[in-house]
């Protein structure tokens, strides 16, 4: 999580668990080295957003064209 913040990406972080949810605002206190920033670069990243679902044609939101929205990176 201390890497998604820094990268300047907001996240989504679900727990219902207090000690958990106290652990993930932990992150705000300290910073990763330049060393385990390379080491997490180095991670191969997969990134898929299937939004198709979010919009309809008789939705509120029919500018949006659901094939656009398909972004995959791999």
């Amino acid at each position: 999580m201390r890497w998604i913040h820094e990268q300047g990406v907001t996240s989504i972080a679900k727990s219902y668990n207090k000690e958990r949810l106290k652990q993930n605002l932990e992150i705000f206190d300290w910073e990763l080295t330049e060393e385990d920033r390379l080491k997490i670069s180095q991670i191969p990243q997969r990134k898929v957003v299937q939004a198709t679902s979010l919009f309809s044609e008789e939705g509120e939101f029919t500018s949006v064209d659901p094939e656009e929205m398909n972004i995959a990176e791999e």
